[in-house]
């Protein structure tokens, strides 16, 4: 039996017409030996039907386990050398794996994004395909979670998801902080473009979406800003770990800071273009009436 290159990991939550057309584009044109395993976080029966049709291997979770545990089940039922993590609102071009997994000649690549046509953040979104590779700048060229790939003995030594954030969001930046702490590029390949519906799940699926992503970016923000022990894989020094992980809490500190200044000017806004408060009338009540 020949040996599995890469396990892609499709996580879904309803929204079957994303996950058919998904589905379909890696069929057609993943171009390395793969398995496809699908984690059904929770669907409608003839979405979670279709997970169970359309994998090779399936997770059908009775109900929305969160993005970390949906992709940390994906993860233990995976053999391949490298492991995709993939939003199921997402379409993939030919040559796509080759070509991401070619960046991995380069032993000091710890996880590739390919380029993306729309994300929340827009530091790995395009809008035509590129021709080169290149490292992000650690701690401040940030990722957006649509399409991570990484080494399947990285992402295990480095424990997978951090599951301690709820549904979704900022789950992503603790892996790719981890990456970074541990020493190891994070590669934005411009050279694969995946098509993108941006929150084409989480719009529909997540209405208290904006408290939900605050909570845990508040969690993500005191998890590295402070004392936290971040773990160390075998191939990274202790003292290039602990160089790394000052340069991760002082981003972090950073971030809150930034973040912070953007809500008050925000709030600020808001009450600069808000409408004058309506003046109470008081009216003298006749008793008698």
């Amino acid at each position: 039996m020949q040996p599995v290159e890469l396990s892609i990991v499709v996580l879904a939550w309803d929204q079957l017409p994303y996950t058919t057309a998904c589905v379909d584009s890696l069929r057609a044109n993943t171009d390395v030996s793969y398995e496809l395993i699908i984690v059904d976080n929770g669907s409608a029966p003839e979405a979670a039907a279709y997970a169970a049709e359309a994998a090779d291997i399936s997770v059908l979770n009775p109900t929305n386990r969160g993005f970390a545990v949906g992709m940390n089940q994906g993860l233990g039922e995976a053999t391949g050398r490298f492991v995709a993590f993939v939003n199921n609102d997402t379409v993939f071009p030919e040559q796509w794996a080759s070509t991401v997994l070619s960046n991995f000649e380069d032993p000091t690549v710890g996880l590739v994004a390919p380029a993306v046509t729309a994300a929340g953040n827009p530091v790995t979104v395009r809008a035509q395909v590129g021709e080169h590779s290149s490292a992000l700048t650690p701690f401040a060229e940030l990722p957006s979670g649509v399409v991570y790939v990484l080494p399947s003995h990285l992402i295990r030594e480095v424990g997978g998801w951090n599951e301690g954030y709820p549904v979704a969001s900022a789950e992503d930046l603790d892996l790719v902080f981890t990456i970074w702490t541990n020493d190891l590029n994070i590669v934005l390949d411009e050279r694969v473009l995946v098509q993108h519906v941006s929150q084409g799940t989480v719009k529909s699926k997540l209405p208290n979406r904006g408290s939900l992503y605050r909570a845990n970016l508040n969690r993500f923000l005191d998890r590295w800003s402070g004392p936290d022990e971040i773990v160390r894989v075998a191939e990274c020094g202790q003292t290039a770990h602990d160089r790394n992980r000052v340069a991760a809490r002082a981003a972090a500190v950073w971030l809150g800071r930034l973040i912070d200044e953007r809500d008050v000017s925000k709030q600020l806004r808001s009450e600069l273009h808000a409408p004058a408060p309506t003046k109470k009338k008081w009216f003298r009540v006749n008793p008698l009436n």
